[in-house]
């Protein structure tokens, strides 16, 4: 932030920007596919995320930098919001239904995989060099993965999602909200999401307010989390794929989040108690993404893939966007920081409850 001449506290302003661009990329990838096919978006995807990248890390005079900086962002966070409905819909045309919780989960794992790696290897390059200095080989990686990427999206080159071309881009979302199914799982969506932004936000600064560890300390509970988090992707796609349920699965998610976070959160902590806390914290409000995209996507009726997933998406980052100001007004309301993440976790727990309701029978 420094060599943009700008505030550290707008790292938070650069956070919400990209997920608002997210939403955006989201709720208009319906339109996107009326004209263009998914190995098209797939590609414009990657383009679009290196030249974000090239634009956010350009060295130009103050004012110009904050320009370019915000552009690159919204470029990154509108790929990011079009790739992940985008390839639903060519992980649906390549794999059969029993199988798409698992491959839709491997596909997620990227995230927290890639969180890690960054987390890992960023600092210690900024520290030597300066974060600038990781442009050129990070437009490396980008170039290298649409080199890769093109036989295997050779086959989708005439692929889309046969929309109307004059669709309007909330269209999609409003499709998916009339279904009963979909509409619920977009809705968990977005509170399971404000669960996950609770854990990487807050889960760091929430130990050493409330029980006095030390900030690095802390963060080794953090990598807990996340690798947990990655591994319980894979782990629900495969017990997904293998017995089914999907909705069975989210329901008991959202219900041990509620557990995870009064794990944290009790007074009196102890080394495992705080160790168990992560990992099921992680394995919950990290693990959830996989499964629940491919359910809105099996949810669907036939034809509106792309469409479900991607309101699915938008109300998951949606729910990334406003978990912050949500723990803030949670807070000053409640008079309390512990009482303001209970409330977030409650949220998920009544997600929960609301699935598991409806994977009851119905009386006869």
């Amino acid at each position: 932030m420094r060599s943009q001449h700008l505030p550290e506290s707008w790292i938070g302003y650069y956070t919400s920007l990209i997920y608002a661009a997210a939403i955006a990329g989201s709720v208009s990838t319906a339109r996107l596919m009326a004209s263009f096919s998914v190995r098209t978006i797939q590609l414009g995807s990657v383009i679009a995320t290196g030249l974000g990248y090239a634009l956010f890390a350009c060295v130009a005079p103050p004012v110009a930098n904050v320009v370019a900086a915000c552009l690159g962002i919204v470029l990154m966070g509108f790929a990011y919001g079009v790739i992940v409905p985008s390839s639903s819909l060519a992980l649906a045309e390549c794999y059969s239904q029993a199988a798409q919780p698992l491959v839709v989960s491997l596909r997620q794992t990227g995230v927290p995989v890639g969180t890690a790696l960054v987390a890992l290897i960023a600092p210690h390059v900024a520290q030597v060099s300066g974060w600038q200095s990781m442009t050129l080989p990070v437009l490396a990686v980008l170039a290298a993965t649409f080199v890769l990427a093109l036989p295997g999206l050779q086959a989708f080159g005439t692929l889309s999602a046969n929309l109307p071309p004059r669709q309007h881009p909330l269209g999609s979302v409003r499709s998916t909200l009339a279904q009963r199914a979909t509409r619920r799982l977009a809705l968990v969506a977005g509170l399971y999401a404000m669960n996950q932004a609770a854990l990487t936000t807050y889960l760091v600064p929430a130990l050493v307010w409330l029980h006095g560890l030390s900030v690095g300390k802390s963060a080794g509970y953090l990598a807990i989390a996340t690798v947990a988090g990655a591994g319980a992707r894979i782990l629900f796609g495969i017990t997904t794929a293998r017995w089914g349920r999907a909705t069975l699965h989210l329901a008991l998610i959202g219900l041990l989040t509620g557990a995870a976070w009064l794990l944290l959160l009790w007074p009196l902590p102890s080394a495992l108690r705080l160790t168990a806390g992560s990992a099921l914290l992680g394995a919950t409000a990290m693990g959830w993404n996989g499964i629940l995209l491919a359910e809105m996507g099996l949810a669907a009726p036939a034809g509106r893939t792309a469409e479900a997933v991607a309101t699915g998406t938008s109300f998951a980052y949606l729910g990334v966007l406003v978990a912050p100001l949500a723990f803030v007004e949670l807070d000053r309301a409640l008079g309390s920081k512990t009482a303001a993440l209970a409330a977030i976790a409650m949220l998920a727990v009544l997600a929960g409850v609301s699935l598991l309701r409806s994977t009851a029978p119905r009386p006869g």
